[in-house]
């Protein structure tokens, strides 16, 4: 969506080079590559668009780049398609589906209703706090864009087993996608957006954890502290600042970070002290997603144990609404219409999500062979489940890619489409850095699929590799992101019409035969070796869930005051 016209110029730290001249070499090698991705790699930038005209009356259609335009020209008797399995799927570090054997403690990970410990579970004082908090904060809440998140977090959501440890076998924690039959899927900054109605663009929180911010007043605090005993001392605080500023360190540690101490740490006091002091919207998005991911990959690097921090919640979510025909609790589809309903109910396509369930019973096999089935194919709107913009804040539901943009926009559908490398932090000053690369995820933002050109301005090489990085580096990683982002003039209209091309056609059949010879082998391990997953949750615990469901998401129905 992107026309560079200009040629911005960066620093890029020499030690964290690593392979990205290879790929830029491959990129020339295959004579393919447009115009526009040529103009990218000489700018820096890489987020870029194609002007098609369509056969089909659909009007312009764009490509998401850089991308290539034949993977199919060879070099040395070595195809681009080949040289690029280094990437997709990484020949270091392969996918689940393909490195079954030596996994020891999934069937325990995919059977618990609580993956992880830091999985969020809202109580009763919880939601209390926010009620009280929310009748003198909500307008504040709306300003920042962070309204919609907090009511989402007294929210009950229930892990999707079943799926989600089906689905974790085609996790490709190099590329932060699922390899799919249709192609690479994955959460996208627009998803984020949806889900939870939270900003692309602002205030950024992702770097806050470097420094300390220059504010008059400070979180004096409890320290740390177990959540229980941090609500019940933060609500009996007189000073309303300090409740405040309490809450926020609160809601970041146990509902953002899910942090695996399940404990409040004061590493977050420079974040939860920004928002008290913000006056305009933060870019909670880029935060969440950078978490998401990190959480995925460690996940598979520790081999699905318990004790990772991360916002788990919003896969969980994201699966469920992405693929619904197989979702353990799948949408219902006689729902009333958003105006039909009293809307201050339900605040974000996540409240949609958990609102519109209904029990189903299904098992990780039926999940595997329904995600594995080549047969099946998304149309239209199936690539994006939250096009239509029918829940969410008022600024969101204007968010779309058929309007003239205000400049506030613009920004946001640029934070969308620019590669970055995301910072996520989950103990300060502990920082790593995950690639985002929307341009493997075009169709979900309604552009033509291509072979995507790796992200290889991504300051982890190995690309696999995820390692600490020091202030300096997420800085700069910040920094890059900016320069590039200001390199785009514009963000052209497109018409919604996610569709792929011959090369990534023929690309990704031969990605996926690679990851088709492992299917079978892989199910008869997880189904022989650990029983069917998990298959059917047990009358006690599911009457429990059930039992705790009503009682919490009925608890805060705040009606607007706006």
């Amino acid at each position: 969506m992107v026309n560079n016209t200009k040629t911005s110029k960066i620093c890029i730290v020499p030690s964290f080079l690593g392979d990205c001249q290879e790929i830029k070499e491959l990129a020339e090698v295959s004579g393919g590559v447009n115009f526009e991705v040529q103009q990218a790699y000489e700018s820096h930038s890489t987020a870029t668009s194609l002007g098609l005209d369509s056969d089909s009356g659909w009007g312009q259609r764009y490509k998401l780049g850089p991308c290539f335009n034949s993977p199919s020209v060879e070099e040395d008797n070595k195809p681009v398609a080949a040289r690029l399995s280094k990437y997709y799927p990484s020949e270091k570090s392969k996918i689940l589906v393909q490195n079954h054997s030596s996994l020891v403690s999934w069937h325990s990970w995919c059977k618990n209703s609580s993956p992880i410990v830091g999985w969020h579970i809202p109580d009763e004082s919880y939601c209390k706090w926010v009620k009280k908090l929310e009748k003198r904060l909500g307008q504040k809440w709306r300003d920042l864009r962070i309204y919609e998140t907090i009511m989402l977090s007294t929210r009950l959501i229930s892990f999707d087993g079943p799926l989600m440890s089906a689905l974790m076998c085609f996790w490709d924690k190099s590329c932060n996608a699922f390899l799919l039959p249709e192609g690479m899927m994955g959460i996208t900054m627009e998803d984020v957006v949806a889900i939870t109605s939270c900003s692309p663009v602002g205030i950024e929180l992702s770097t806050l954890g470097t420094d300390l911010p220059d504010a008059k007043n400070t979180y004096q605090g409890i320290g740390v502290s177990s959540y229980g005993n941090f609500v019940t001392r933060s609500m009996a605080l007189r000073d309303k600042e300090q409740e405040e500023m309490a809450f926020y360190l609160y809601w970041i540690c146990k509902f953002l970070v899910c942090n695996r101490s399940v404990m409040v740490l004061k590493g977050f006091q420079c974040v939860a002290e920004t928002i008290f002091h913000a006056k305009s919207p933060l870019a909670l998005a880029p935060f969440l997603l950078g978490l998401a991911y990190n959480c995925l990959g460690n996940i598979l690097r520790s081999d699905f144990s318990e004790h990772v921090s991360g916002p788990l919640w919003l896969v969980v979510l994201w699966a469920q609404a992405y693929f619904k025909p197989i979702a353990a609790r799948s949408i219902a589809a006689q729902l009333p219409s958003p105006r039909q309903q009293h809307f201050n109910s339900i605040y974000s396509y996540g409240d949609y999500i958990i609102f519109s369930q209904v029990q189903g019973e299904k098992t990780f096999e039926e999940c595997f062979i329904y995600l594995t089935d080549s047969r099946r194919k998304r149309q239209g709107e199936e690539w994006n489940p939250f096009l239509n913009r029918e829940f969410g804040a008022d600024w969101f539901r204007t968010f779309t890619l058929h309007q003239k943009h205000t400049r506030d926009e613009k920004n946001a559908w640029k934070a969308v489409l620019v590669a970055q490398d995301l910072p996520a932090y989950f103990s300060p000053p502990s920082f790593f850095l995950e690639p985002y690369s929307p341009n493997q995820f075009a169709r979900q933002l309604g552009h033509l699929q291509s072979v995507p050109v790796p992200f290889y301005q991504t300051i982890n090489q190995p690309w696999h590799s995820r390692n600490t990085v020091a202030p300096n580096v997420l800085k700069h990683a910040e920094k890059d992101y900016f320069t590039r982002k200001s390199a785009m003039s514009h963000v052209h209209q497109i018409h919604w019409f996610p569709s792929s091309d011959h090369a990534f056609n023929s690309w990704w059949l031969w990605c996926w035969e690679n990851v088709a010879s492992y299917l079978s082998d892989a199910r008869k391990h997880f189904v022989l070796k650990f029983g069917n997953g998990p298959k059917k949750t047990r009358k006690k615990r599911r009457a429990r869930t059930q039992k705790l469901q009503r009682g919490i998401l009925q608890l805060p129905l705040f009606q607007s005051t706006s």
